[in-house]
């Protein structure tokens, strides 16, 4: 999925506060030292969400995505703020645009999942300096029994039921870590970069789901694809009373870094 047809309103439906972005960035910051470790290239860096705040370190900056349109969003928001960052259109499955060695640190927002383990590893050796560097991958999560967290749940449960095995963004990530792990790589506990509160309706969910090519991470049938999200719809109608209504929920990201010792 490009999500060029998403990306005028990316940063509104992502609903991630500007300065929970500006707190992800000093984060990221605080873990690694942008002053010592200063080339950065990011995967999958859509509209630049946390990228535009860390433009304001003095870093070399490469973000890489599929979608041109996001991109080009990124390109306008940054030119405002008189950053010119380098950008360009590329597949995170394919070779990254970036030289060997030449990377400190390689930063991925909610997009690792989407790559192959095997992949990502691969490329991580080739870009990563032969000094120590790392890996940071920013999630944003929300507690287990919050109702965002229940529609997903009800949806992945619904999928199995019809033989579908959606992506676990989480195993994805725990599998690159372990892979690096295994060849030295030390990994620190993951940190709270920020905090807020935001209003969810189920009807949200929904309206997401419907609106993508696939469902859970995978392309489908649509016949599935429809049976599942109108089950998801049965079940949250008799869950919250109404689908409609908005209910207030905490939201944060969450770093998860690991550093390669050549």
């Amino acid at each position: 999925m490009l999500y060029d047809d998403q990306a005028a309103h990316y940063d509104e439906r992502a609903a991630i506060p500007d300065d929970a972005a500006a707190k992800t960035a000093s984060a990221i910051d605080a873990i690694v030292d942008l002053s010592r470790h200063s080339r950065v290239l990011e995967i999958g860096v859509g509209t630049g969400l946390v990228s535009m705040h860390l433009l304001a370190y003095d870093i070399d900056y490469i973000g890489f995505d599929r979608s041109q349109a996001m991109l080009g969003v990124f390109a306008q928001k940054a030119a405002v703020l008189g950053a010119h960052p380098t950008l360009v259109v590329a597949d995170g499955n394919e070779k990254w645009p970036a030289e060997k060695h030449s990377i400190d640190v390689v930063f991925c927002a909610r997009a690792l999942h989407h790559l192959a383990p095997n992949h990502v590893v691969s490329e991580l050796n080739r870009v990563l300096s032969d000094h120590p560097a790392w890996l940071v991958v920013a999630k944003v999560s929300r507690p287990k029994d919050s109702p965002k967290s229940e529609m997903r749940r009800a949806m992945r449960q619904l999928l199995r039921e019809h033989g579908v095995d959606g992506r676990n963004h989480e195993r994805h990530t725990d599998d690159v870590f372990d892979r690096l792990e295994s060849n030295g790589a030390q990994r620190i506990a993951p940190i709270i970069a920020a905090r807020w509160t935001t209003r969810y309706r189920p009807i949200d969910s929904i309206d997401a789901w419907l609106g993508k090519e696939g469902l859970g991470g995978v392309e489908i049938d649509a016949d599935v694809k429809l049976n599942v999200i109108e089950g998801v719809r049965t079940w949250g109608a008799a869950q919250y009373g109404t689908l409609e209504g908005e209910i207030e929920q905490e939201e944060f990201i969450e770093l998860h870094a690991i550093q390669t010792l050549r």
